[in-house]
């Protein structure tokens, strides 16, 4: 067709009809892509969260006790866990892992900061479960 020649009025109706089905065909296969093909698993935490405490995992903190206060430097953290497992002793400033004895028993000794020492010691067992507890201990150079 020449350029500046009318084009007929069913030509006209016929491509404006033909580009909005090419239109909505393109949002149909964007809505298909984005919203039907790929739609996360509904029943995702259906039955709770994806790791629970393990029932058979054990954590037993004997020392040191929550909120005292310490006048030497040092002290030893230890307690009881399953045998074998991985103990994570963690402050804000520290970390150290340690292994559980074959009776399951464990121990560290520990410099404390002055102030206050937030003590979090996580038992790790073979397959990645693990259980925590947390202790306070408040450590004074000067004896009140």
């Amino acid at each position: 067709m020449k350029l500046g020649k009318k084009l007929p009025a069913k030509y006209f109706i016929l491509s404006q009809i033909l580009i909005l089905i090419t239109g909505l065909a393109f949002l149909a296969g964007l809505y298909y892509v984005l919203n039907i093909q790929h739609q996360p698993p509904s029943s995702l935490f259906a039955r709770g969260p994806v790791t629970t405490i393990p029932k058979s995992l054990k954590l037993d903190l004997e020392q040191p006790e929550s909120d005292i206060l310490n006048f030497t430097p040092s002290i030893v953290i230890s307690g009881k866990t399953n045998s074998g497992n991985t103990i994570l002793i963690s402050t804000d400033t520290d970390d150290e892992a340690i292994k559980a004895k074959p009776d399951g028993s464990f121990a560290a000794k520990w410099t404390l900061e002055e102030g206050v020492n937030k003590f979090t010691v996580v038992s790790f067992d073979s397959t990645g479960d693990s259980k925590s507890e947390q202790r306070t201990v408040y450590y004074s150079k000067e004896k009140i």
